[in-house]
C-alpha cells in the first residue's frame, strides 16, 4: 500500500470518528443544557436556588416541594451537612433566621420532639443562650405556653424548667408566677436589695430586703383620734388615706385604730429577736419578719385594732368592713388566709398595706396576694 493510500485511509477513519462523536457530543451537550435550562426555569418559578432544584430533582422530591410555599430554611439547609430528609416537612414550615447554629439547633429541637410551630415560637421569643438551655434539657411539652405568658422572664428560663421538673402539680401560669416571686428558692435566699425604697409600690418580702438605715423622709404622726400605738407614724400619703378610711368607717358605726405603723430597722430587730426567744426560730418566722424584711419599715403598712382595743380578727365586724372597703382607700389585706405558702406568713387579719387606689383595687379584684400581683405585672 502506498503512502498516499495510507494517508487517505487515515483521513477516512478520522472522518468516520468525527461523524460518530460529534452527534454524541451534541446530544450530551443538549442534555446538559436541557437540565440546566430546566433548573433555571424551575428556579425562577419556585424561588429556590438552581443548585437546590438540582438536589430536589436528584432526590425525586420536586413534585412534593412544588405544592408547598417557598421555604428559605429548606433552600439553605438542603445544601448543607445538616439536612435530614425525615424533617423535610418541618423545614418547609420553619421560618429562616440568620442565627448562629440555626440549622444545628432546629435539628436538635426536632430531635427532642418540638414541632415546627414550637420552633418558630421559640425563636421568636428567645435568644440563642435560652435555646441552648432548652436543648440541654428533655422535651418540655408546655414550653410554648410558658414563653407566651405576658409575665414570662427569659432570664428565669432555667429556673422555670427546674421548678417544673420538681413540682409539676401546679398549672403552668402558677408555676411561672411562683418562680417570679422567688418560691423556687428557700426563704431568705437569692435575696434582692430593694432599689426603689421610696416607691409607694415597693415590694418587701422574704426575697426583697430594705437597707438597715432606710427611713422614709415623709413620715407623719397619725391623728390621736385613730392611733393606739407608740408606732404611730405612716408615710404622708398612707397616713392621710388611713385617716380618711377611719372617718368613713365611723359613718358606718365601725371604729378602727392604728395598732402599729412605721417601725425602724432596730425596732423590728428587737421585736423579731424577742419572738424567736419565746417561740423559737421556725414558729417566729411564720408571723414576724426579720429586720429589713418588714413592710412596717416602709411606713406603708400597719396593724389595725378594733374599737375594743384588740387587733382585728376575722370574726369582727370591723374585719368584714375592711375587707369590703379598704381597697377604696388604697389598702389591701397583705397576708390573707390560704396564701401562707406564697407570702411566707400566717394569716394576719390585722395587717394592711397601702398601695394607692388603682393597684389596691386591681389586687382586690384579682383576689391574689401583692406578691402574685408584682410577679405578673413587673
Amino acid at each position: 500500500m502506498t503512502r498516499k493510500n495510507i494517508k487517505k485511509r487515515k483521513k477516512l477513519s478520522i472522518k468516520k470518528l468525527l461523524i460518530f462523536f460529534i452527534p454524541l457530543i451534541l446530544i450530551i451537550t443538549i442534555l446538559i443544557n436541557k437540565n440546566q435550562i430546566k433548573c433555571y426555569y424551575l428556579s425562577k418559578k419556585t424561588g429556590y436556588q438552581e443548585k437546590t432544584i438540582e438536589v430536589f430533582l436528584d432526590k425525586n422530591i420536586y413534585q412534593q416541594i412544588k405544592k408547598e410555599k417557598y421555604s428559605k430554611t429548606l433552600d439553605n439547609i438542603i445544601n448543607s451537612e445538616y439536612y435530614n430528609p425525615k424533617y423535610l416537612d418541618s423545614y418547609i414550615n420553619i421560618n429562616y433566621l440568620e442565627k448562629e447554629n440555626f440549622f444545628k439547633n432546629i435539628n436538635s429541637l426536632l430531635d427532642l420532639g418540638y414541632t415546627d410551630n414550637d420552633i418558630n415560637n421559640i425563636y421568636a421569643k428567645l435568644n440563642n443562650e435560652s435555646i441552648n438551655i432548652i436543648i440541654q434539657n428533655q422535651y418540655i411539652k408546655d414550653i410554648t405556653n410558658i414563653i407566651n405568658l405576658s409575665y414570662f422572664k427569659e432570664s428565669y428560663l432555667e429556673r422555670y424548667i427546674k421548678y417544673l421538673e420538681k413540682d409539676n402539680n401546679n398549672e403552668i401560669d402558677t408555676s411561672v408566677t411562683y418562680v417570679n416571686i422567688g418560691l423556687d428558692n428557700d426563704y431568705y435566699t437569692n435575696v434582692s436589695k430593694i432599689t426603689n425604697q421610696e416607691d409607694i409600690l415597693v415590694l418587701v418580702n422574704k426575697y426583697h430586703v430594705l437597707e438597715s438605715n432606710y427611713e422614709p423622709n415623709d413620715l407623719e404622726a397619725i391623728s390621736s383620734k385613730y392611733n393606739r400605738s407608740v408606732n404611730g407614724k405612716l408615710r404622708k400619703v398612707a397616713k392621710e388615706a388611713f385617716e380618711k378610711m377611719c372617718e368613713a368607717a365611723k359613718k358606718d358605726n365601725i371604729t378602727i385604730y392604728n395598732g402599729s405603723g412605721y417601725r425602724s430597722y432596730n425596732y423590728q430587730k428587737s421585736l423579731y429577736n424577742r419572738y424567736v426567744s419565746i417561740d423559737g426560730l421556725k414558729a417566729a418566722e411564720t408571723y414576724s419578719a426579720r429586720p429589713g424584711y418588714s413592710e412596717h419599715q416602709t411606713g406603708l403598712a400597719l396593724d389595725i385594732m378594733n374599737g375594743r382595743g384588740s387587733f382585728i380578727s376575722h370574726t369582727d365586724k370591723e374585719y368584714t368592713w375592711l375587707i369590703n372597703n379598704s381597697y377604696k382607700y388604697g389598702f389591701i389585706l397583705r397576708y390573707p388566709k390560704g396564701k401562707e405558702n406564697i407570702t411566707g406568713y400566717m394569716y394576719e387579719e390585722w395587717h394592711f398595706r397601702y398601695l394607692g387606689l388603682d393597684v389596691a383595687k386591681k389586687v382586690y379584684d384579682s383576689n391574689i396576694t401583692y406578691d402574685e400581683y408584682i410577679a405578673k405585672n413587673n
